[in-house]
């Protein structure tokens, strides 16, 4: 099928502007149709040695939760014997390593989200599980992973990120971690090495950064009072937003974007938009936040390959709002 570019985003009747809804009236995948069973296959190729490297952090972590969200808790019940027991978990999957699913962010000005859900659809009496988490579960996720690795770019390059506040990693900043890295950041059909279907990484350093304070430097962090708007109080690195960046994140057709930070995006945005409408509820672009990418990030530059197959196991919860990331690079 035909894959336009945003400038060329023709809209139907009622649909909000800058929509791609392209895939019917009854999609709930959107850009994981993009991986296809030839271009997984193909992502195949990108494993050399075959060493699988997990990308997710203990429920717990990181501690605290940001965004006021639930601490996660562990109940170990014995069941009446001494050799016999059974466990339950008190989790917000948005705690730890996740992904948002598309009934997470709506585009604002409509109230829509992907493919035409509403909020009536999330949660009311007639609510049903319209582009629920579980449309992902029961198809899995996995194609060509690319890492972007904008943390060892600013060392390298004696920058200083400012992890807690929105500072912005932009377009061109990307485009030099990827000159930096030996990619060409265009899209394939441009004579770049971007894929239809790649699965976007950016490792920001956030969780390097996280994981060098005490509970109690995170906690003057993390705690922050949250109230969505210019002035929150919760705030931190991540990508920019910028009409550049809206180009790129939509004319590669990355089935998929994650980072290692608590938004994927600079949060608070300072535009009068997130990248959360646009990839979630306006292009149907699954969002990883909170990753660890960093053991990945050490094997792609021991082997100056930057490119690995990637899979994650959604939980399958009908109606779910998010997942854990349950995802895993081989290698």
């Amino acid at each position: 099928m035909e894959l336009p570019l945003r400038k060329d985003l023709k809209p139907k009747p009622g649909e909000p502007e800058d929509s791609a809804w392209i895939w019917g009236s009854d999609d709930e995948l959107g850009r994981l149709n993009l991986q296809t069973p030839e271009r997984v296959k193909k992502a195949l190729e990108a494993v050399l040695s075959g060493e699988t490297i997990p990308l997710g952090l203990p429920f717990d972590q990181p501690a605290p939760p940001c965004y006021g969200r639930s601490v996660f808790k562990l109940h170990i019940t014995p069941k009446g014997v001494s050799h016999t027991f059974d466990d339950t978990y008190e989790l917000n999957p948005q705690s730890t390593s996740q992904w948002d699913g598309f009934r997470h962010w709506a585009h604002i000005p409509s109230g829509n989200f992907y493919n035409g859900t509403v909020a009536g659809d999330v949660t009311g009496e007639n609510a049903s599980t319209k582009c629920g988490i579980q449309a992902w579960a029961t198809r899995g996720i996995a194609g060509r992973g690319l890492l972007l690795d904008y943390a060892r770019y600013a060392e390298a390059n004696d920058i200083k990120p400012v992890f807690y506040s929105n500072y912005k990693i932009s377009y061109t900043d990307l485009f030099n971690v990827a000159q930096m890295q030996g990619i060409d950041l265009r899209p394939a059909a441009q004579g770049g090495d971007v894929q239809i279907g790649d699965i976007l990484l950016i490792r920001s350093g956030f969780l390097k950064n996280a994981n060098s304070l005490t509970v109690e430097q995170k906690a003057a962090y993390h705690l922050q009072p949250h109230k969505f708007g210019h002035d929150d109080g919760q705030r931190y690195l991540g990508v920019e937003q910028s009409e550049e960046m809206l180009d790129f994140l939509h004319d590669s057709y990355f089935s998929a974007v994650a980072g290692d930070q608590p938004a994927f995006e600079a949060w608070p945005s300072d535009k009068d938009y997130y990248l959360h409408e646009k990839l979630l509820a306006l292009w149907g672009c699954p969002i990883g936040e909170l990753w660890d990418l960093e053991k990945l990030a050490e094997k792609c530059a021991e082997r100056k390959q930057w490119t690995f197959f990637l899979a994650s196991a959604p939980n399958n919860v009908k109606g779910g709002i998010s997942s854990t990331a349950n995802a895993l690079a081989i290698v």
